[in-house]
């Protein structure tokens, strides 16, 4: 028995599953100490270069401003108001491609099924393009329109009145937020429910006796009725932020 006992470990020692778990903890241990190197030998060069390590730095003041941003921000703000006025910035721009990439997308794919040639050529030449050519390429092609091509913003191209476009981009007049468009967005959020209870109720309809009902028609007076009311109760905000100011301030020369 003790023999055989014997036999059976050495075998085991032996075996290629004894071995392979054998090389893989050689390997973790000289990956784990070489981890431990390098992070002593960056500690210490930093050490020695006076570099600080860690989130301390989140609340120094962070030394610029941001001129877009839905957080009121100074350049005598923290580097963590930054950080959120970036993550409020970078929501906000999201949300609403992610909108109206939607609405676009939807309205561009039902535009080539249209039995209308001319509108279904359009919207098929606009997916080929832009489906068939990189994006890179297009990122490309923007900038060298907009820095080479584009006059500056002191002589922007003035097409009609409240648009402008220069190197520094399209500027247009837009509602400066007031805390009463969240009426808005609650008559929205009430304009997708009763949407969907009219097309729960329309279907139900055509099921059971055949009968269709209406479904786009009433879907636009729903949202309508409810962002209208909704914006009204909210005090209905309607100051616009006219480009036309911001560009006299940024072309200003101060005497």
């Amino acid at each position: 028995m003790e023999h055989t006992g014997h036999q059976s470990w050495g075998g085991g020692w032996r075996s290629k599953s004894t071995r392979s778990v054998i090389y893989q903890v050689v390997a973790l241990a000289a990956v784990i100490a070489m981890a431990t190197c390098l992070l002593h030998n960056t500690l210490t060069n930093m050490h020695e270069r006076g570099v600080q390590s860690g989130y301390d730095f989140l609340s120094q003041p962070a030394g610029f401003s941001i001129s877009e941003t839905l957080l009121a921000f100074d350049s005598s703000d923290s580097y963590l108001r930054a950080l959120a006025a970036g993550l409020l910035n970078t929501l906000r721009v999201a949300l609403l491609g992610c909108v109206l990439s939607t609405v676009a997308g939807t309205l561009i794919g039902i535009g080539r099924l249209s039995r209308n040639v001319l509108l279904r050529s359009l919207c098929g030449a606009y997916v080929e393009a832009v489906r068939n050519v990189p994006l890179l390429l297009q990122l490309f092609a923007l900038y060298f329109i907009l820095t080479e091509l584009m006059p500056p913003i002191d002589a922007a191209l003035h097409p009609v009145a409240g648009l402008f476009l220069s190197k520094n981009g399209l500027q247009f007049p837009l509602p400066k937020w007031d805390a009463g468009y969240w009426g808005a967005f609650a008559g929205a959020m009430a304009a997708a429910a009763g949407g969907c209870a009219w097309g729960i109720y329309a279907r139900r309809k055509r099921e059971m006796n055949g009968h269709r009902l209406p479904v786009f028609v009433p879907l636009i007076l729903i949202a309508i009725v409810c962002v209208g009311a909704g914006w009204m109760l909210g005090g209905a905000p309607h100051v616009i932020d006219a480009p036309g100011e911001q560009m006299a301030l940024s072309t200003a020369v101060p005497p």
